[in-house]
Order: C-alpha cells, then sequence, then structure tokens
C-alpha cells in the first residue's frame, strides 16, 4: 500500500465555467502541493445534478501539469469513457452502480492505459466488490462519504469504516474518500486506509491552500517542527 497520502481537490467548488477563475484555482493547487485535479462528471440522470463534459476535462489537460482524476457521476458510463479517456484522463472512474457490467468496463479503461475506478455508494457495501478486486481489476476505489450529486454536504457517519472495510479486501489497492473530507476526519481516514482525498470548499476557501493541502496530508505537524529547527 502507497505510504503517503495524495490530495485531489475538486474543481466542484470553483466557478469552473469562468476560465479565469478556473486558471488561478489550478494554479493555487499546484503551488499548494495537490497531487491530482478532480473532476466530477454529471449528467443529471444518474444523479439530479449536470456539471460539465470532456470540452471542460480537455481544457483543464491542456493548463495543468497535475494529472486527471475524472469521476463519472453518469448513467451507462460504457458509452461515455472513450470521450474522457480521449480528454485525458489519468484516472478514469464510473459507479458500480450505473452499469451492468463493471468488469469489463474496467478491463477496457485499463486496456487504454488510463487507471480504472470504481466508485460505490453509500449504500452499497464494500463486499459487493470483493471479487472485482481478488481479480486486480481495480486501480482506485472511490468510496462515497455523501450521496453522489453536490457538493459541501457533511460527511455520512460509517463512511470512514467502509474505507476500514475495503482496505481489509485489499491491502494495496488505492482508496479514494470523495465527500464531506475536512481536516478533523482526514486523520481517521488516513489512518483506516484511505490514500486519496478529495476535498473542495475545504481547500478552495482556506487562506493557506499550502498549509490546508499539507494538513489534509498529515504534514502538518512534521512542517511545524521543521520550522522550529
Amino acid at each position: 500500500m502507497p505510504l503517503f497520502t495524495r490530495i485531489s481537490p475538486s474543481i466542484l467548488a470553483v466557478d469552473y465555467n469562468n476560465k479565469d477563475v478556473l486558471l488561478k484555482a489550478l494554479k493555487d493547487i499546484e503551488a499548494g502541493g495537490a497531487n491530482f485535479v478532480h473532476l466530477d462528471v454529471m449528467d443529471g440522470k444518474f444523479v439530479k445534478n449536470t456539471t460539465f463534459n470532456e470540452s471542460l476535462v480537455d481544457f483543464v489537460k491542456n493548463n495543468t501539469t497535475l494529472l486527471l482524476d475524472v469521476h463519472l457521476m453518469v448513467e451507462k458510463p460504457e458509452d461515455e469513457v472513450d470521450k474522457y479517456i480521449k480528454a485525458g484522463a489519468d484516472i478514469l472512474s464510473f459507479h458500480y452502480e450505473a452499469t451492468d457490467d463493471p468488469e469489463k468496463l474496467l478491463k477496457y479503461i485499463k486496456s487504454k492505459n488510463v487507471l480504472a475506478g470504481l466508485a460505490i455508494n453509500p449504500k452499497t457495501p464494500a463486499f459487493k466488490i470483493k471479487e472485482l478486486l481478488k481479480r486486480n481489476l481495480i486501480d482506485v476505489v472511490i468510496v462515497m462519504g455523501v450521496e453522489p450529486g453536490a457538493g459541501g454536504q457533511a460527511f455520512i457517519p460509517g463512511s470512514a469504516e467502509k474505507v476500514a472495510e475495503v482496505r481489509e479486501l485489499d491491502r494495496s489497492v488505492y482508496i479514494e474518500i470523495d465527500g464531506g473530507v475536512n481536516l478533523k476526519n482526514s486523520k481517521v481516514l488516513r489512518k483506516l486506509g484511505a490514500n486519496i482525498l478529495v476535498s473542495g470548499s475545504v481547500i478552495f476557501s482556506s487562506k493557506n491552500i499550502r498549509k490546508t493541502i499539507n494538513g489534509l496530508k498529515g504534514w502538518a505537524w512534521t512542517h511545524k517542527m521543521n520550522s522550529l529547527v
């Protein structure tokens, strides 16, 4: 299991339709030490809200050095993945609940040299993906800490325990927690096995983005000590 935590700031928390705002947000998280940029694609069908399509993903790809963590909250993701592979996704995740054949789709994404991610909703138990994990078909498991479809929601109790359940099933898979992540609960999430933390408003509303990202990574104490010597 990777030993350090990656941070994937969600641009859902900024006015991504304003290109100047988006470019500044990308610059800020690059300078702040983020590892990925999280892109939530919503179709208004699988979830109620709609966000953006592959055109914005392509724009982000051409304006950042960060890896693109693309999260499809869409119906029939098998009909959509090629667009986002072409647009430059480095991680491409879809929902277990959104397709009849997650195994086939995971294999297809991996065949395109893209990391294949599988997201599970709060009501989906971890054991549902056990066989897919055993076959090494999943590169990233996204555990939803909120109901998918909107940013800024409160963390659902039991989500941290689900992280631990997934980690028990697979000691090496990346586990990404998406929704309701903050500086307070990030410590227990890291301890239970999450190694990619998605956070939006906590990061972008911060007065010091680098300090906040370091805090989510668990580096805050180390950096404080280093500043004293």
